[in-house]
């Protein structure tokens, strides 16, 4: 028997970030993903710094963010290879170079920066909290005339099934691994069991998109869930989203204008 508590997330503590409104904590996840993607790149670590800061306040350490990365690690090695063997500014085209090394891992670290930005947004603002962000976003649709009752119903389910499905998937993975009998070390050598053991996991785990979707159906047949009403986000902290903004339209024009970076 596979136990759903071995695959369970980190236990969840509140954190300053959770007492703000809604929209405000939606719109600074997003300023901070597009943060980590425009400043220039020795700026780079220091913006990386605050979502993993914001998640260890969160409960989610340190070790269980890097373990949390190490199924990219082969994507990580492909980027690198790309980058060290494509960067044209220190050598010609096909020849390794430092220059190449640099520019993959400032690339890396910016992907890990959205990513962690992404945790953050799942980890201070629950499903129904997130309905309530996205329709107040919106609001200059509604006004408008444009219909979008719909669409924060639908982030907020595309969101919620993620995880769920995520966690099915490792504990399929883990049942066939069983079943199998071979120990973990002969398990790690060899990849072509690897590959194998992710192939068997697709049929079930369709079939639990299938259910799933069924019982959504089902539960929104008569229901359709409706934001809470939390009120409106403080002008002190509307003001602190548009100076963001506007720090980061003025260093993306700076930087365009320069030519840019990596």
């Amino acid at each position: 028997m596979i136990p759903a508590p071995a695959f369970a997330a980190a236990e969840l503590r509140p954190s300053a970030l959770g007492r703000l409104h809604p929209s405000i904590r939606l719109g600074a996840c997003v300023l901070g993903m597009a943060t980590v993607f425009t400043v220039p790149p020795l700026a780079v670590a220091p913006a990386v710094l605050v979502p993993v800061v914001l998640l260890t306040t969160t409960g989610l350490d340190a070790g269980r963010q890097l373990r949390a990365l190490t199924p990219w690690w082969s994507v990580a090695l492909l980027v690198m290879a790309v980058h060290i063997l494509t960067t044209t500014e220190a050598a010609p085209l096909g020849r390794p170079s430092w220059a190449g090394a640099v520019a993959g891992l400032v690339a890396l670290t910016r992907v890990a920066g959205s990513a962690a930005w992404l945790a953050v947004l799942m980890r201070t603002v629950p499903l129904d909290e997130l309905v309530s962000a996205v329709r107040w976003w919106f609001r200059p649709l509604r006004r408008l005339g444009l219909r979008d009752e719909d669409l924060p119903l639908m982030l907020v389910v595309a969101l919620g099934t993620a995880p769920t499905v995520l966690g099915e998937a490792r504990r399929i993975e883990a049942v066939v691994r069983l079943r199998q009998g071979s120990a973990t070390a002969n398990y790690r050598r060899n990849w072509m069991s690897r590959v194998r053991n992710r192939a068997r996991v697709v049929v079930p785990l369709l079939e639990t998109l299938m259910r799933r979707a069924e019982a959504l159906g089902l539960s929104l047949r008569r229901r359709r869930p409706v934001g809470l009403d939390v009120g409106e986000p403080s002008w002190s902290a509307r003001l602190t989203l548009l100076i963001w903004t506007v720090a980061l339209v003025l260093t993306t024009w700076a930087r365009l204008k320069a030519g840019g970076g990596a």
